[in-house]
């Protein structure tokens, strides 16, 4: 890559990372104007034009290009129905997940409070990126004995009731992670200990939903009926 391009390629991710930024600080994404990020980022406002159309575009490469390779390597690194055979499958699932929220909490912060966001490109890119790795967590499914009796429709749904469950976990994690950082004022020790009761309970909350799954048979009357 030459000097040019890598300069171009820091530009831009100096783009995403003001967004993830000002999102973080309490902004949603249609808040915030084209003038504002550049000035976040130090170039001017035509400069922005070099690397995308309008902020509906930046939003959506974003969540493509940054928020899609973080989920895409957590998928890859998930136990939950891989043919393996683990110590604790669920519980080092669970803690690798919320692990990964604490790591990148931009990130998540920015996935949670814009998947239902008022830019319309943001939130069919999210919701994209959720129904790949829901498919990827079926796929994953498929490959474990203990779900072999479910079909195709029904691991699907199994899939999409586990990511949106993993989803609703991240702000109270992230509340957390934020005290735990960031405020000298709090009780590291309590922190410590609601940490560790939440990763038990959402573990709990993923065992009974996997292992429900386990006792549940379908049948194309059952999901006709449903509808």
């Amino acid at each position: 890559m030459s000097s040019r391009e890598q300069k171009k390629l820091q530009t831009r991710h100096a783009f995403f990372n003001a967004v993830l930024d000002l999102c973080m600080m309490g902004q949603s994404f249609s808040s915030i104007s084209l003038r504002q990020v550049t000035r976040e980022v130090g170039v001017v406002p035509t400069a922005f034009y070099r690397h995308f159309d309008d902020m509906e575009s930046l939003g959506e490469a974003l969540v493509f290009e940054e928020l899609g390779s973080t989920l895409a390597a957590l998928s890859d690194n998930l136990q939950i129905g891989r043919r393996r055979s683990f110590d604790r499958q669920i519980a080092k699932s669970i803690h690798l997940f919320l692990r990964t929220v604490s790591a990148k909490p931009r990130y998540w912060q920015f996935l949670v409070s814009e998947r239902y966001g008022g830019s319309e490109s943001v939130r069919k890119a999210i919701n994209h990126l959720i129904k790949t790795n829901s498919q990827s967590l079926a796929e994953d499914l498929v490959l474990q004995p203990a779900f072999a009796h479910i079909n195709d429709y029904d691991r699907r749904l199994l899939a999409e009731a586990g990511v949106n469950m993993f989803f609703s976990w991240i702000v109270d994690w992230l509340e957390l992670t934020y005290s735990e950082a960031h405020d000298d004022e709090v009780d590291l020790a309590d922190i410590e200990e609601k940490k560790q009761l939440m990763l038990h309970n959402c573990t709990r909350q993923a065992q009974m939903l996997f292992y429900g799954a386990y006792n549940w048979k379908s049948s194309e009357e059952t999901r006709l009926s449903d509808e």
